[in-house]
């Protein structure tokens, strides 16, 4: 809000964007798109696509110490690094307030965190037709499961992690560490095993190389259409974990579980990611 006024900009100080889709036109510097991303970010295509130029901030984010222990303000501008970095000069008003500016979008933003919180509650990545395996205790992981012994060590970091979260409740858009959604359980699980990775089911098809069935190894991303994608287009996915296993983040009211690969894939396969 601060940066755009939640708009798509172009900017004539970097023609590059000049052919792509916009809102309106700024000129601060070479910015382009919603977060007024300099070149330095990206291309021009990604500053200015609403999710790819969300990723890049996101990503960007992630890489701060504690950032979710600072007020909200305070880490959108060390992500963003404005001129309100709290020292007093003309750019900034004089103030003292670390990004005072995006302290003062706080009260719009939560009108529309509320909104999209409220969205949320009725959304999930359409895996409806998926059922479980196994003991619903277990959340369908069977009893004994082990490593293939032959899997990396980061692909053991991997699924490590995302068995650690089995049982946690699913949330449409969520990276934990208390809720996940499908893609964002397996990019915190690659995460964790130090191999960065993109935030939706959409990138993540084109993350690591693509591989096949017979070659699954643990870690490996199944991509399916679920309820609300296609073939062409997943709307969900999971990590294989070795034994013929997946293991995912179903929809709404659902929790982290294991199910076949066989019932995972009955809708199709839309993509396999081999990432480490």
């Amino acid at each position: 809000m601060a940066e755009s006024d939640l708009r798509i900009l172009a900017n004539p100080n970097d023609p590059s964007g000049a052919g792509l889709p916009s809102q309106g036109t700024g000129y601060d510097h070479d910015s382009l798109g919603l977060f007024q991303q300099r070149r330095n970010w990206g291309s021009a295509a990604q500053r200015m696509s609403a999710t790819e130029s969300t990723t890049l901030f996101v990503d960007a984010l992630l890489t701060i110490p504690n950032w979710a222990g600072q007020p909200p303000w305070r880490a959108a501008q060390l992500v963003q690094k404005s001129a309100f970095d709290g020292r007093p000069t003309s750019a900034n008003g004089y103030s003292a307030e670390v990004g005072e500016n995006y302290l003062r979008q706080t009260d719009r933003a939560a009108g529309v965190l509320a909104v999209v919180e409220r969205d949320a509650s009725r959304l999930d990545c359409g895996a409806s037709d998926v059922m479980p395996r196994g003991d619903p205790a277990s959340h369908g992981l069977p009893e004994g499961y082990a490593l293939p012994p032959d899997t990396s060590q980061q692909a053991a970091i991997a699924v490590a992690f995302a068995l650690a979260q089995l049982g946690k409740p699913y949330l449409w858009g969520g990276t934990g560490p208390d809720r996940f959604d499908c893609s964002g359980l397996t990019q915190a699980a690659w995460q964790r095993a130090g191999i960065p990775i993109g935030r939706t089911t959409w990138d993540q098809l084109r993350d690591g190389a693509p591989t096949i069935e017979a070659a699954l190894a643990p870690g490996d991303l199944v991509l399916i259409p679920g309820s609300q994608g296609s073939l062409a287009a997943p709307g969900h996915m999971g990590m294989y974990l070795g034994h013929g296993l997946v293991i995912h983040a179903p929809r709404t009211g659902d929790v982290v579980k294991v199910t076949t690969l066989s019932a995972f894939t009955t809708s199709g396969v839309s993509g396999l990611r081999h990432i480490g």
